[in-house]
């Protein structure tokens, strides 16, 4: 009874000893199943990785080539517009040596003309006549014959009530002689204070304003 006993017992140690080793190999298994299934899906999620790094690289190579073809395209529009630039910068030399030249042509035809300002206006008036007398104010002897042309620059207005007149000379050499002796006017303006006249060179549009900020200047820097 004792030796079955004993056997029995020793059967059961054997037995556990046996499922001892099992139990620990079962939970080997299951944790390299664990770690398998781990490194399944780290394999996944490195090839989703990959994935989302070639989308990436491809995505930059194409906003690359994108950002060249821009910065090539910018740089020929600079380009294009540098030449544009240039040849506005041609044709505005050029329209300002146009206008200079047509300014230069019409003072030239100027040359024989002189303008009287200050004369009262009156109706059915005889302008050549006004002219003649003012002409001999500066004791210049002509005729009305020495007069090519003759009539006001504008109507009579309010605000305008002595119009001024602008008058061609046959001669240049007459009209030189009167412009020069213009300052003999001086005695009539003292004598006649409300009715003062002038006589001045007929100039162009252009060639009065630059004439008049010249004069402003001398007056502003009280040039004599």
């Amino acid at each position: 009874m004792a030796v079955e006993k004993r056997s029995t017992s020793s059967a059961l140690a054997t037995k556990q000893d046996v499922n001892e080793p099992a139990g620990k190999l079962n939970t080997v298994m299951e944790t390299l199943d664990k770690s398998s299934s781990a490194v399944t899906e780290l394999i996944m999620e490195m090839r989703e990785l990959r994935k989302s790094q070639q989308f990436l690289s491809e995505q930059y190579e194409d906003m690359k080539r994108t950002l060249q073809s821009s910065t090539e395209e910018v740089k020929a529009l600079c380009s294009e517009n540098q030449d544009l630039k240039d040849h506005v910068q041609k044709l505005e030399d050029a329209s300002c040596q146009t206008q200079e030249a047509l300014n230069d042509l019409e003072q030239y035809g100027r040359r024989e003309c002189l303008e009287f300002q200050g004369l009262a206006w009156s109706a059915n008036e005889n302008t050549d006549k006004l002219s003649t007398s003012v002409s001999k104010l500066t004791e210049v002897d002509l005729s009305v014959k020495d007069i090519s042309v003759s009539h006001r620059l504008s109507g009579k207005s309010d605000s305008n009530p002595r119009p001024t007149i602008i008058a061609r000379f046959c001669s240049r050499r007459i009209r030189d002689e009167i412009y020069s002796h213009r300052h003999r006017l001086k005695e009539y303006n003292k004598t006649h204070p409300q009715e003062r006249i002038y006589i001045n060179e007929s100039l162009t549009r252009t060639n009065r304003q630059r004439f008049n900020k010249c004069l402003l200047y001398r007056k502003s820097n009280n040039f004599k």
